[in-house]
């Protein structure tokens, strides 16, 4: 910290989610720092109504966060195919697939979807996240909820291989979260004091733990003492600390675990390269991350451009490398997709983009043409957060809208009917 100026650190809780048949996982939220210690005020991108700006370390002038309408903000999380979003008053909604009881509703419908937002039986949700089929939320008790599937204990009620869980269910032994991160059968809770438990399939070394077990209830873990931020992707995990670097842990066979090699973590590897973080975010395969100054590194699995670095690769990149021309005050990591939201409320993303999950209004000619750049999301310009599900993407707007684009066969976009690939952004129903 210099004493010249106070830095603030806006950490975005963000999350993943996959296709075809991969993992996927979501998770938005914010844990601000301030002076290297926790608050458990939150939103989804930089504040800026805090009453001190943000710093740029270079020049030492003030940055332009973007629209922010205060702490406790609209937050949406995407599944494979399936949407939530969280009201700043706690309230939830959600649509899409239903077939796993990950709307959270207690229903059924026809044709198992949901295309219109449905009202969850929640009204203190804190935060938001959404694993493959399940989703969780952070009470304001500080008190974690999950439900949908629990066939390996993701719903965190003590119980493996159990049936569906229809509305939320209390995790026991957690009363302290503060962020929630949900991977594709797993489930983390960001606690107060900078620890982080796990609970769901730890086979993959996934829940940190220094073993690979299936764990129906919250297991701390290891060596972690300090996150201020925490994504979850198929089968690993990453943690920001309030020093600034990122640590991540289970599965590391595309290099997602960003420590140069492709071997895997029981517990937190902190990667070397990288300081003064701000935000993770882990995908299926891979993972991205941006600096309190906006610039991205992205490294793991590069078949379809989700590294953004210019070219898409079959061989996977185990360190981090540079997303060009990117300012990202938020980051969301989907399958084999990523976007960003930039100073000002634009929204950019890369990687795969055939079923519209780009949204820059082009059709891609084949599952396998990537986007290895960052493109400019059409017709977006008051983002305050981003999403990323299995092949759609959801952006919640300054003005209490939530915008939709990608793939909408199981009605995951909101728009009322199921149906065709929406290439650009459309609106979900009753939002605002």
């Amino acid at each position: 910290m210099r004493s010249a100026r106070r830095l603030r650190l806006g950490l975005t809780l963000v999350g993943l989610v996959v296709s075809n048949g991969l993992a996927a996982l979501a998770c938005n939220g914010i844990v601000g720092v301030e002076d290297v210690h926790l608050r458990r005020d939150s939103g989804s991108s930089f504040d800026a109504n805090d009453e001190e700006p943000i710093i740029d370390e270079d020049t030492g002038t003030p940055i332009d966060s973007g629209p922010n309408p205060g702490p406790n903000i609209l937050e949406v999380a995407l599944g494979l195919q399936h949407t939530c979003a969280k009201k700043p008053n706690g309230t939830v909604k959600c649509w899409g697939d239903t077939s796993h009881s990950q709307s959270g509703t207690g229903m059924t419908s026809d044709g198992g979807l949901f295309a219109s937002p449905q009202a969850v039986d929640v009204t203190d949700a804190l935060h938001i996240a959404a694993g493959q089929y399940h989703t969780c939320i952070v009470r304001t008790s500080g008190k974690v909820a999950c439900w949908g599937e629990n066939a390996d204990g993701q719903v965190g009620t003590g119980v493996a291989n159990g049936p569906p869980v229809a509305k939320p269910t209390d995790v026991a032994g957690i009363s302290d979260a503060v962020g929630i991160a949900c991977g594709a059968s797993f489930s983390c809770a960001l606690r107060s004091g900078g620890g982080v438990a796990c609970w769901g399939n730890g086979l993959g070394g996934q829940l940190g733990t220094g073993s690979k077990q299936i764990q129906p209830v919250p297991a701390p873990v290891s060596m972690m003492t300090s996150a201020i931020a925490i994504s979850a992707g198929e089968s690993h995990a990453c943690a920001v600390k309030a020093d600034g670097k990122i640590a991540c842990w289970g599965d590391n066979v595309n290099g997602q675990l960003g420590t140069g090699d492709q071997l895997e973590r029981t517990t937190p590897t902190v990667i070397a390269s990288l300081d003064a973080m701000a935000i993770v975010a882990a995908a299926a395969r891979s993972t991205c991350a941006a600096k309190r100054t906006g610039g991205v590194f992205c490294w793991g699995a590069n078949e379809i451009g989700q590294l953004g670095s210019g070219a898409a690769n079959p061989t996977p990149n185990p360190s981090p490398t540079a997303v060009s021309g990117l300012d990202a005050i938020a980051l969301w990591a989907g399958s084999i997709h990523a976007c960003a939201v930039r100073r000002g409320g634009a929204v950019a993303c890369w990687g795969a983009g055939f079923q519209g999950q780009i949204g820059d209004g082009q059709p891609r000619a084949t599952a396998t043409t990537p986007t290895p750049t960052p493109a400019a999301v059409s017709g977006i310009s008051s983002a305050i957060g981003v999403g990323t599900g299995g092949n759609h993407s959801c952006a919640p707007t300054a003005t209490g809208g939530i915008l939709c684009w990608g793939e909408n066969a199981h009605g995951e976009l909101g728009k009322g009917t199921p149906g065709a690939v929406a290439f650009s952004p459309e609106s979900a129903l009753t939002y605002p």
